[in-house]
């Protein structure tokens, strides 16, 4: 099997530049990602929040074609394999005779590990594939969640590819916004990361059709009683239950940054305004991207994507 090695915090256009060297030299298309849960920096203190879930990186596999989705925990006793134990493992466990190497590519114990280690050590056994050096400060994870951190999710999409998206249950709010005329879907944001406060136009996903949603995501500051952070969206062509069912939402564009308002009245105005550009964005994103025809397709066949973690020491 072939195979490409990585912390993978979602996959961005480098990421698929990989994968296309993987399919073209596989041999019958056996070919496959290897990644780590938790991501290694977060194991370490180092990250906060990946770009996304294993649920959703397991999304990302099927929107990519990877034919297999192999997820390591990374644990001390990961974190201590030498080069050689590591490479050994993946070749004893999963008939591995190539690797595809960026042109970061480290791993084992301390990052000794590397491409000209693996041309040095293993030349007779396995075959290595490099990938030309990429601009780090365009395709990478860690400048997708300074982005997104900063609530630039339109930059984002030139990053990876695709538009940045949760799969994240509902759950129950205040319900005002029902006497408001604008009921919303109170989104789980527990344990990922989380936009910057403001008002995002949206796609969500409901039932194998795509709807216009206007997000926000903040702490209510015209009502004064919310401490938390909050994710509600206001589908605009939707009328029906939701609550406890699993949304796909991608992220189109931010409109504004959070406002206080003195009125109900003056809020209610803005969020009409605000449902309007939403409206405009989504229609001319939905027809001119063809990854929303395929995440429907496959989100529609099967919610639970989350892969079987393997503990290292089950391979040794």
């Amino acid at each position: 099997m072939l195979i490409t090695v990585g912390s993978f915090d979602g996959f961005h256009r480098g990421h698929e530049k990989l994968f296309e060297v993987c399919r073209e030299n596989s041999r019958n298309g056996d070919w496959g990602v290897a990644t780590f849960y938790p991501h290694p920096s977060e194991y370490m203190g180092k990250l906060a929040h990946s770009l996304f879930t294993l649920n959703e990186r397991g999304f990302l596999c099927k929107i990519f074609d990877v034919p297999r989705f192999i997820v390591f925990e990374f644990d001390e006793a990961f974190r201590n394999l030498s080069p050689e134990e590591f490479i050994d493992m993946l070749i004893k466990n999963f008939n591995v005779d190539g690797i595809v190497a960026g042109s970061d590519f480290h791993f084992g114990r301390g990052r000794l590990g590397s491409a000209d280690y693996l041309e040095r050590i293993y030349k007779d056994r396995i075959k290595i594939f490099r990938l030309g050096l990429l601009d780090k400060n365009v395709y990478s994870s860690s400048q997708a969640r300074k982005k997104i951190l900063a609530g630039d999710v339109a930059a984002v999409r030139e990053i990876l590819g695709y538009s940045f998206f949760m799969i994240s249950d509902v759950v129950h709010g205040n319900a005002r916004g029902r006497t408001m005329k604008f009921p919303t879907a109170n989104i789980n944001l527990s344990g990922r990361i989380v936009p910057a406060y403001g008002v995002y136009a949206t796609a969500v996903l409901i039932d194998g059709s795509w709807h216009c949603g206007a997000l926000s995501v903040g702490n209510n500051p015209t009502f004064h009683d919310v401490n938390e952070t909050r994710a509600e969206v206001f589908i605009t062509d939707f009328d029906g239950d939701i609550y406890g069912s699993e949304l796909l939402i991608c992220f189109l564009d931010r409109l504004r940054g959070i406002k206080t308002f003195e009125t109900q009245a003056d809020l209610m105005k803005q969020i009409a305004d605000d449902v309007r550009a939403c409206e405009d964005i989504f229609n001319d994103a939905i027809g001119s991207d063809r990854f929303f025809e395929r995440a429907a397709e496959i989100y529609s066949s099967q919610k639970n994507f989350e892969p079987k973690i393997i503990n290292i020491k089950s391979c040794l």
